[in-house]
């Protein structure tokens, strides 16, 4: 397990300075006005909040058959497609015949007792981080007795910083169903509101500081996660996020 989550550290460090080499803080430098902003905060929004569940299912503190600790370790990556009136990741990105945003972050998951699942996440490479905290809550199951229906809310609330350029929170409510019972595959449907605030520093500006905020927006997701072997899965999902489309892969290993 040890392996498997310095692995993790490394790929994401080698991932997200593929993506923050495109000079995105170097552009948002230049467009820092509020019409510029705004787009790129909603963006920004889409990208850390999605993909935070792939199962309605709870991990347990742990369970004997079969065995388990009720711990879950995996790699999100999500590919946003950008928005059109985002000036900035646009000029990004113009040189990319697609222009998509991605995003990674190495998330785990610990079961708890009466359905609850407790999370964290957590980016970063060089001049900007990103973590957040969330918790699950799995409150029906369909059939009681044998379910293959779950259904879960979850709530999140993260944290992005890049340092004397901005910082960015976002909170995010979600409802997932997953199917369950079924050999190898596990589809699910989740369904989230997003809201989120910017707020540009005074190093950037020169003067006093810039903040936009989101209201809530809706965000869409299907998905299958697939396991042919023990502990390992990994997932293939689709979203719709407020306006733009996304694609999604998961790896991970349960314990």
């Amino acid at each position: 397990m040890k392996k498997f989550i310095i692995f993790c550290i490394n790929f994401l460090i080698l991932l997200t300075s593929f993506v923050y080499s495109q000079n995105i803080f170097d552009e948002f430098k230049k467009h820092f006005e509020q019409q510029y902003v705004e787009p790129f905060n909603k963006d920004l929004t889409g990208v850390v909040c999605s993909n935070v569940l792939n199962t309605a299912d709870s991990l347990g503190l742990f369970t004997a058959v079969p065995p388990s600790i009720g711990l879950n370790i995996k790699l999100n990556f999500v590919g946003k497609k950008i928005s059109e009136d985002n000036i900035i990741l646009n000029e990004a990105f113009k040189n990319i015949a697609v222009k998509i945003i991605s995003f990674a972050v190495l998330q785990i998951e610990k079961g708890l007792p009466l359905n609850l699942d407790i999370i964290a996440r957590y980016s970063g490479y060089e001049n900007f981080v990103f973590y957040g905290f969330g918790i699950k809550y799995k409150f029906l199951s369909l059939p009681p007795i044998v379910p293959i229906v779950n259904i879960s809310a979850a709530g999140f609330y993260n944290i992005l910083e890049a340092k004397s350029i901005l910082k960015h929170t976002s909170q995010s409510l979600n409802i997932i169903v997953s199917v369950a019972k079924i050999p190898v595959v596990k589809p699910y449907v989740l369904v989230g509101m997003d809201t989120s605030k910017l707020v540009v520093d005074k190093e950037v500006t020169r003067t006093y500081e810039i903040n936009t905020k989101m209201d809530f927006q809706t965000r869409y997701e299907v998905g299958i996660n697939f396991s042919f072997i023990p502990f390992f899965y990994f997932n293939l999902g689709y979203g719709y996020v407020y306006n733009t489309e996304e694609y999604i892969l998961n790896l991970g290993l349960k314990f």
